[in-house]
Protein backbone atom coordinates (compact mmCIF):
# COMPACT_ATOMS: atom_id res chain seq x y z
CA UNK A 1 0.00 0.00 0.00
CA UNK A 2 2.84 2.38 0.84
CA UNK A 3 4.45 1.86 -2.61
CA UNK A 4 1.14 2.58 -4.39
CA UNK A 5 0.97 5.87 -2.57
CA UNK A 6 4.49 6.77 -3.71
CA UNK A 7 3.71 5.81 -7.30
CA UNK A 8 0.59 8.00 -7.26
CA UNK A 9 2.53 10.93 -5.80
CA UNK A 10 5.25 10.58 -8.44
CA UNK A 11 2.67 10.40 -11.23
CA UNK A 12 0.88 13.46 -9.83
CA UNK A 13 4.17 15.40 -9.73
CA UNK A 14 4.98 14.42 -13.31
CA UNK A 15 1.50 15.43 -14.45
CA UNK A 16 1.82 18.82 -12.75
CA UNK A 17 5.22 19.39 -14.35
CA UNK A 18 3.89 18.54 -17.82
CA UNK A 19 0.88 20.83 -17.33
CA UNK A 20 3.10 23.69 -16.17
CA UNK A 21 5.40 23.33 -19.16
CA UNK A 22 2.46 23.07 -21.55
CA UNK A 23 0.65 26.09 -20.09
CA UNK A 24 3.55 28.48 -19.65
CA UNK A 25 6.00 27.56 -22.41
CA UNK A 26 3.80 26.68 -25.35
CA UNK A 27 1.37 29.63 -25.54
CA UNK A 28 4.18 32.18 -25.29
CA UNK A 29 5.92 30.76 -28.33
CA UNK A 30 2.72 30.63 -30.32
CA UNK A 31 1.37 34.06 -29.37
CA UNK A 32 4.57 36.12 -29.76
CA UNK A 33 6.73 36.69 -32.82
CA UNK A 34 10.23 38.10 -32.86
CA UNK A 35 11.39 40.72 -35.34
CA UNK A 36 14.55 42.70 -36.01
CA UNK A 37 14.25 46.36 -36.88
CA UNK A 38 15.98 49.70 -37.06
CA UNK A 39 13.86 52.56 -35.75
CA UNK A 40 13.90 55.14 -38.55
CA UNK A 41 11.20 57.47 -37.22
CA UNK A 42 10.12 58.58 -33.80
CA UNK A 43 7.01 56.83 -32.57
CA UNK A 44 3.73 58.69 -32.66
CA UNK A 45 2.32 59.29 -29.17
CA UNK A 46 -0.96 57.41 -28.76
CA UNK A 47 -3.58 57.23 -26.02
CA UNK A 48 -6.30 54.58 -26.41
CA UNK A 49 -8.55 53.46 -23.59
CA UNK A 50 -6.06 52.57 -20.82
CA UNK A 51 -3.01 52.41 -23.12
CA UNK A 52 -0.57 55.28 -23.26
CA UNK A 53 2.47 54.76 -25.45
CA UNK A 54 3.83 55.01 -28.97
CA UNK A 55 2.75 53.73 -32.37
CA UNK A 56 5.37 52.62 -34.87
CA UNK A 57 5.09 51.68 -38.53
CA UNK A 58 8.34 50.02 -39.48
CA UNK A 59 10.09 47.69 -41.88
CA UNK A 60 11.02 44.54 -39.93
CA UNK A 61 12.73 41.21 -40.56
CA UNK A 62 11.51 37.95 -39.05
CA UNK A 63 13.69 34.99 -37.99
CA UNK A 64 13.68 33.69 -41.57
CA UNK A 65 14.94 36.98 -43.00
CA UNK A 66 11.60 37.83 -44.56
CA UNK A 67 10.95 41.57 -44.72
CA UNK A 68 7.57 43.17 -44.12
CA UNK A 69 6.02 46.40 -42.89
CA UNK A 70 4.07 46.19 -39.64
CA UNK A 71 2.35 48.51 -37.22
CA UNK A 72 2.99 47.91 -33.54
CA UNK A 73 2.62 49.69 -30.21
CA UNK A 74 5.11 50.14 -27.38
CA UNK A 75 4.61 51.55 -23.89
CA UNK A 76 8.20 52.80 -23.94
CA UNK A 77 9.76 54.99 -26.60
CA UNK A 78 12.26 53.22 -28.82
CA UNK A 79 15.28 55.38 -29.62
CA UNK A 80 15.53 56.63 -33.18
CA UNK A 81 18.34 55.11 -35.32
CA UNK A 82 18.86 52.23 -32.87
CA UNK A 83 18.39 48.57 -33.77
CA UNK A 84 16.21 46.25 -31.72
CA UNK A 85 15.00 42.70 -31.47
CA UNK A 86 11.36 43.02 -30.46
CA UNK A 87 8.81 40.43 -29.38
CA UNK A 88 5.38 41.45 -30.61
CA UNK A 89 2.18 39.78 -29.46
CA UNK A 90 -0.93 39.05 -31.50
CA UNK A 91 -2.42 42.30 -30.20
CA UNK A 92 0.45 44.25 -31.89
CA UNK A 93 1.93 45.21 -28.51
CA UNK A 94 5.64 44.96 -27.78
CA UNK A 95 5.97 42.26 -25.12
CA UNK A 96 9.73 42.62 -24.75
CA UNK A 97 12.60 44.25 -26.62
CA UNK A 98 16.37 44.22 -26.62
CA UNK A 99 18.69 46.80 -28.11
CA UNK A 100 21.20 45.15 -30.45
CA UNK A 101 24.33 46.46 -32.15
CA UNK A 102 23.70 44.71 -35.46
CA UNK A 103 21.15 42.45 -37.05
CA UNK A 104 22.53 38.88 -36.88
CA UNK A 105 24.45 37.73 -39.97
CA UNK A 106 22.04 34.84 -40.50
CA UNK A 107 19.12 37.25 -40.84
CA UNK A 108 21.09 39.50 -43.20
CA UNK A 109 22.02 36.49 -45.32
CA UNK A 110 18.44 35.21 -45.49
CA UNK A 111 17.14 38.70 -46.28
CA UNK A 112 19.49 39.01 -49.25
CA UNK A 113 18.34 35.71 -50.80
Amino acid sequence: MFTKKRVLMVLAAVLLAVCAIWEYAMPTDAAVRSYYLKVEENGKAVTKNQFKGYKYVSKVYDDKGKQKNITFYSEKKLAKDDQFKVLIGENKMVVNYKKIKNVPDKIKYLAEK
